[in-house]
């Protein structure tokens, strides 16, 4: 879905565009320039997530000990402070686990932005070319009009 979305996004730009390539390449210019402050912005907060989850796993095991050396000689404490803390445990890791899917999940986009900019880029290039040749051919037939009319008129003379 998020590439056919990105796929009528290009066509899009390209249809309005009208095939310019100095907008084209800017376009994939701001699009490389975002895909690339996304990824910086996800990689501090994965770090910043990271941080506090070890941090949160500090404070449950030291929870956990503090708890055990309470109650060191009461079994049924003990269980209760074993099962409380493997339920610590499981919810830091659940949350690291989703926190790297919607990781992943963002980084997908950055990677569709960056698609796209290397498609404008070279639909861009192409552009170029294409001018380039329409150039050269108007050029070419301007000359060729140009020898046509200097022919006719020197031959009415």
């Amino acid at each position: 879905m998020k590439r056919r979305l990105c796929e009528l996004i290009v066509v899009g730009l390209v249809v309005g565009c009208g095939g310019d390539a100095r907008l084209e390449m800017s376009a994939a210019d701001a699009l490389l320039v975002t895909a690339d402050q996304m990824a910086v912005t996800l990689q501090e907060y994965h770090e910043e997530v990271s941080a506090y989850d070890d941090s949160r796993e500090s404070e449950v095991v030291s929870a956990f000990v503090a708890r055990v050396q309470a109650d060191p000689d009461d079994p049924v404490a003990l269980d209760s402070h074993v099962a409380d803390f493997k339920a610590a445990l499981r919810k830091i890791r659940a949350d690291r686990a989703t926190e790297f899917t919607r990781r992943g999940a963002a980084m997908d986009n950055v990677d569709v932005l960056r698609e796209v900019a290397r498609g404008l880029q070279k639909l861009a290039i192409e552009s170029l070319t294409l001018q380039d040749e329409m150039r050269r051919y108007l050029m070419g037939w301007i000359e060729t009009r140009q020898r046509a009319n200097v022919a006719v008129e020197g031959a009415g003379e």
